[in-house]
């Protein structure tokens, strides 16, 4: 877990969680993801996205499996909760 240590991210990856980070609360999909963090289109396969969020999860997750701040929308994206319950 991220608290209170520095933990080095790739670009893509610190792009991706300040994306999901500026737009707390928000269900977001991931064709927004892809086209507006990485500025891929329409034909590209948004399960890319999956992958860089399970890394994500690993970072600042007390436990990934349970995620509590970057959460699952099904048939949407993820939505970023910053204070979990």
């Amino acid at each position: 877990r991220a608290k209170d240590r520095t933990l080095p991210l790739t670009l893509m990856e610190a792009n991706l969680l300040r994306y999901v980070i500026q737009h707390e609360g928000e269900a977001v999909s991931r064709r927004a993801m892809l086209e507006d963090v990485w500025g891929l289109k329409e034909d590209t396969d948004t399960r890319a996205i999956d992958s860089f969020i399970v890394r994500l999860r690993r970072y600042i997750e007390q436990d990934p499996a349970k995620p509590k701040h970057l959460l699952t929308v099904r048939g949407v994206g993820y939505r970023f909760v910053a204070k979990a319950d």
